[in-house]
């Protein structure tokens, strides 16, 4: 199944979601991703690597942004 970017509009096989803006992103819009923990990726996309407060929380993996997510 193919799906689209949601920030190039570019098809992609493996969209991922992106923990700070919640939108699927292919792989190249992935700025950079990490392990939180064995099993939990931190994935940040361009647009949130430029905003600070969200680069800061990924550079320093804060728990709050991935307990956001697993509720959502």
């Amino acid at each position: 199944m193919v799906l689209s970017c949601e920030r190039c509009k570019r098809e992609t096989y493996k969209p991922e979601r992106c923990n700070y803006c919640k939108r699927m992103i292919c792989n190249l819009c992935t700025k950079s991703s990490s392990r939180y923990r064995k099993t939990t990726r931190l994935i940040i996309c361009k647009d949130c690597w430029s905003n600070m407060k969200k680069r800061s929380a990924f550079k320093s993996n804060k728990a709050e942004v991935v307990e956001a997510r697993a509720e959502a």
